[in-house]
């Protein structure tokens, strides 16, 4: 595991906001819920996958989260704007909106993006088609929209509202906006064997995409800590860890 360390104090009060880059070669050590045998039961294999994340801890209050956020925006686009192989890829936000009333004509009219821009900019953003999906008798609408590293911030703000319903992935395939992929994209994350109702399997995205060339993330919080990982097969990890 390597780190980098950068110190940085809010002259409020005496706490620190420190934030750190990690890279770990074996994302199953990485994450404790990260099962071996559970991966060869569901995809036939147990792929090689690392992580890289950016995390920061004194993250008290909604000033610090957003330096924090500005922070890991600007670690994750020097990745992407140094590294050639990565400039290939493209990010896209994943995003999924439980409708509450079934015979609701707002929520049926906002579906996922007029919801999401109820809260933030998407002007940049390159919205597919929103999907009604249906999960263990719950109505969903699903959608992916595509956007540019440079919108990266306002895409961590989205998925850390959120990361149950939101969550960024980047891939080189061309048909991430198809309606066949949105379905794809949501059979995967709320499957049969994800251990949480209702929340996004990044396990199970991890081991059926990463394995495919494409790159998971994950916004993870608790109390005043925080990171986003970046879950990818490990023949990529010289392009997290340089």
């Amino acid at each position: 595991m390597t780190q980098m360390e950068i110190i940085m104090i809010i002259k409020k009060g005496v706490v620190k906001m420190k934030t750190w880059n990690e890279s770990e070669k074996d994302a199953f050590s990485y994450f404790q819920w990260f099962n071996k045998d559970e991966a060869f039961e569901r995809v036939g294999m147990n792929p090689n996958l690392s992580v890289f994340s950016v995390n920061g801890s004194g993250l008290f209050g909604t000033s610090k989260k957003n330096v924090f956020i500005e922070v890991c925006s600007s670690e994750i686009q020097k990745i992407f704007i140094k590294e050639n192989f990565l400039k290939d890829y493209m990010l896209y936000l994943f995003a999924n909106v439980e409708v509450k009333d079934r015979n609701s004509r707002i929520e049926r009219y906002k579906k996922v993006w007029k919801l999401v821009q109820s809260k933030w900019q998407l002007n940049e953003f390159n919205k597919g088609p929103e999907i009604e999906t249906e999960i263990d008798g719950k109505i969903f609408f699903s959608s992916i929209a595509g956007f540019k590293v440079e919108n990266l911030s306002t895409a961590l703000q989205i998925i850390s509202s959120n990361p149950k319903r939101y969550t960024i992935i980047a891939s080189k395939k061309d048909d991430v906006l198809s309606e066949k992929m949105i379905t794809n994209f949501f059979e995967i994350a709320f499957n049969q064997h994800r251990s949480r109702i209702d929340e996004i399997d990044y396990f199970g995205l991890a081991i059926h995409l990463c394995s495919d060339g494409d790159v998971v993330f994950r916004w993870g919080d608790s109390a005043e800590e925080a990171e986003i990982a970046i879950v990818f097969s490990r023949d990529m990890l010289t392009f997290f860890s340089s």
